[in-house]
């Protein structure tokens, strides 16, 4: 691997990372744990992530509105738009490139595309949830952007890791093992699409992307090795 080649690697753990370390933020925020205890979040924010009606918001507020869970949801889905979304987006768009073999080779747009149009439902999602919990008087016409949005992100994401399925299948360096882990994704949102706990599907993609993970730190113990000149050793 030359050292160009090296920086589909390095990203992809760079911007990995930071996707980790934004998630870990998550829970961190003190309006989230003011309200929140460890471990509850999740469950709150997909309900919100996924509510359709007037009836599924006060199931996550309180109704009326309570405002210190509304300025945990405010607070998660900022730090989700402005930090998760890039991170992972550039995260996904890394790994594809690092699978390919860089910029030149056309099958990393099978993985690039779908990460592509789940980053911009991500965002659709995420600025109507932050429109509707600033004007709660007309919450009900923000419903059908939010939880539409949301499934398409989804499979979405699901379909970048068939993405990388394909890639791992087709691509001159064979990666059988992400290859297969790439059905994963699409399984568990699915499940969860038909009512399965939507921490299925989360952790469907989490094992995922710990597994680009993985393959990007391989391939730089790999390329580190091969760089290494071959130690001569006296007669």
């Amino acid at each position: 691997m030359s050292r160009r080649q090296n920086i589909w690697p390095i990203a992809t753990l760079v911007f990995g990372c930071a996707t980790l370390g934004v998630f870990v933020a998550f829970n961190l925020l003190p309006a989230v744990r003011a309200v929140y205890p460890a471990g509850e979040l999740p469950e709150a924010v997909s309900a919100f992530q996924r509510a359709r009606s007037l009836g599924d918001l006060a199931a996550v507020f309180g109704d009326p509105p309570h405002a210190a869970i509304t300025a945990a949801m405010d607070a998660v889905n900022t730090l989700d738009l402005y930090a998760f979304v890039p991170a992972y987006s550039l995260f996904l768009i890394a790994a594809a490139l690092m699978l390919a073999g860089g910029v030149r080779a056309p099958l990393a747009w099978l993985a690039i595309v779908p990460a592509l149009i789940g980053a911009g439902a991500d965002m659709v999602e995420t600025s109507a949830q932050l429109r509707l919990t600033a004007d709660w008087a007309n919450a009900e016409a923000y419903l059908p952007r939010i939880a539409p949005a949301h499934w398409v992100k989804y499979f979405a994401l699901a379909a970048h890791a068939l993405g990388c399925t394909a890639i791992g299948l087709l691509a001159p360096a064979k990666r059988w093992i992400v290859a297969m882990l790439g059905f994963a994704p699409l399984a568990g949102v699915f499940a969860a699409w038909t009512g399965a706990p939507p921490s299925l599907m989360s952790a469907a993609i989490s094992l995922y992307w710990i597994a680009l993970l993985v393959v990007a730190f391989i391939e730089l113990a790999r390329a580190d090795k091969r760089a290494k000149p071959p130690q001569s050793h006296p007669a």
